[in-house]
């Protein structure tokens, strides 16, 4: 069910919240991703959702992840396919 949210510990399994073809990674991966200016699209209880889109900058500012670290849901991050891509060093 793409979008859906379930929270873990209740025996059942937890659900991404990302876009279908996201790249997903542990938010604790990528430290030098820093909140949008004001905060934009994190709007959450606990932290942001997820669901307004990205929400995370590189530190040149450009928008290019989508961090759902709300404390209803779960805890990852999603790399936009169309600005990011993978290398190895």
């Amino acid at each position: 069910m793409p979008g859906a949210q379930a929270a873990p510990g209740g025996g059942g399994f937890v659900i991404s919240a990302g876009v279908p073809g996201t790249v997903l990674m542990h938010p604790e991966d990528a430290p030098d991703l820093r909140p949008l200016p004001n905060w934009e699209n994190s709007t959450g209880c606990c932290g942001p959702t997820g669901n307004e889109g990205l929400n995370r900058a590189c530190p040149c500012g450009a928008a290019v992840a989508t961090l759902a670290a709300d404390c209803f849901g779960p805890y990852e991050l999603h790399l936009d396919p169309v600005r990011t891509y993978a290398f190895s060093q």
